[in-house]
């Protein structure tokens, strides 16, 4: 699994000047704003996307009928896809607060609190789990380019689902309740429910691949 993990790395550096513009671009849209904290959002969501590529450029090429052909099963495959997101959310989450404190101090703007900030990234990668999980499972199913044509009916179900949520709480009055401490605790709660949201995504997937016929 590790090479397969390495050949999608390797192949994602084909898309590595243009993500550079992208970042270098959010900078600048950043400055501009004066709004540091849009940063690590768009950071996050940039490299999430790069699974679609990763998977993209497998199908392009046939390499999953040629994987089968080593000593590498069909888990492993989707093992891999699930362990390159986990990567890239977390790859994304330190570049984007990285970068969120650096534009900070450049526009000497005094920053909000940082453990508000680490909270409110946090959330934005656990939206992004949600996401990711509704559509590898479609991917494995459908491929890339059909899946794709999914993603933006899964974008509007998850956040529609997360502006409920702040509905509900803004609907109950508790915005002006809201203390560190439960902040802390419903990104804790936000974050177990999107990993066990990712494991059953996964199970799924696997399940899937099994039945799959190239």
């Amino acid at each position: 699994m590790k090479g397969l993990l390495l050949k999608d790395i390797y192949n994602l550096r084909k898309v590595g000047k243009q993500y550079l513009l992208i970042l270098l671009f959010f900078t600048i849209y950043c400055f501009f704003l004066k709004n540091p904290s849009f940063f690590p959002m768009m950071t996050i969501m940039s490299f999430s996307m790069l699974i679609l590529n990763s998977m993209g450029f497998d199908e392009a090429s046939g390499f999953d009928k040629f994987a089968l052909t080593l000593p590498v099963n069909r888990e492993d495959l989707v093992r891999t896809k699930y362990l390159l997101l986990l990567l890239l959310l977390a790859a994304g989450y330190v570049i984007g607060m990285t970068g969120n404190v650096l534009i900070s101090l450049f526009i000497q703007e005094e920053m909000t609190v940082f453990l508000e900030q680490i909270i409110s990234t946090a959330a934005v990668a656990a939206v992004f789990f949600l996401l990711y999980g509704t559509l590898l499972p479609l991917v494995f199913k459908l491929g890339v380019e059909k899946a794709r044509m999914m993603m933006l009916v899964c974008y509007i179900a998850v956040f529609a689902a997360v502006f409920a949520v702040i509905k509900l709480i803004t609907g109950m009055g508790l915005e002006g309740k809201v203390t560190d401490k439960l902040m802390i605790a419903a990104t804790a709660a936000t974050a177990v429910f999107a990993v066990l949201y990712l494991l059953g995504s996964y199970i799924i997937s696997i399940r899937i691949i099994r039945k799959r016929e190239w």
